[in-house]
């Protein structure tokens, strides 16, 4: 009778390795499959998560920017104002043209991205759309500042399309230049001269 008592009370101290094993095995195994999936389906929105108030804080910046004066609104959502327009006979660029310009590029934090480019070459129609714009409404030798909202902006391939939430920005993060997800374009452009149309 003692050797069974003994013999229940060993066994119940000793450790169940194989069953202990095979419960851990089974929930890794669950928790995969469960875990996998999701990441999945949840990867796009957790990126646009991880932005989530730089986005707000810029489409409050552009709400506040549109109700300075002088400030303009086009019909695809860009905030512009002149800021200088001397030569109203001279040409005006048009989407396809090449303009050499003066321009500089900051951020709605000031964060400045290009600073003072001058006679930069530049296509019109290989120009983020806002950009593009935005210099249709100057002469040469005028003077605009532009209000690019992001689908105007680096993130426009992606803003007519169901994989918005996965913006990119331009760039690589931590890098000089690097522009995030959902950010705001301030540009001062000057438009110095139209080389061809």
């Amino acid at each position: 009778m003692d050797s069974q008592i003994r013999q229940k009370t060993a066994d119940a101290q000793r450790p169940k390795t194989v069953g202990t094993q095979r419960q851990k095995t089974h929930w890794s195994r669950l928790i995969l499959l469960v875990l996998i999936p999701c990441s999945l389906f949840l990867t796009p929105s957790c990126k646009e998560n991880q932005w989530i108030d730089w986005k707000t804080q810029n489409e409050i910046w552009l709400a506040n920017k549109a109700q300075e004066p002088g400030v303009q609104k086009t019909e695809s959502g860009l905030l512009y104002k002149v800021l200088k327009d001397p030569t109203p006979n001279e040409a005006k660029p048009n989407t396809t043209s090449t303009i050499t310009c003066h321009y500089s590029l900051y951020l709605i934090n000031d964060a400045p991205i290009q600073e003072n480019v001058k006679f930069a070459r530049i296509n019109l129609a290989g120009a983020v759309p806002g950009f593009a714009e935005g210099c249709h409404k100057v002469h040469c030798n005028g003077i605009v500042e532009l209000y690019v909202p992001a689908y105007l902006g680096y993130d426009y391939e992606k803003y007519d399309s169901d994989k918005y939430n996965e913006a990119e920005g331009y760039g690589t993060e931590g890098t000089t230049g690097y522009i995030p997800p959902y950010s705001t374009l301030i540009f001062q452009v000057e438009v110095c001269n139209i080389v061809s149309d």
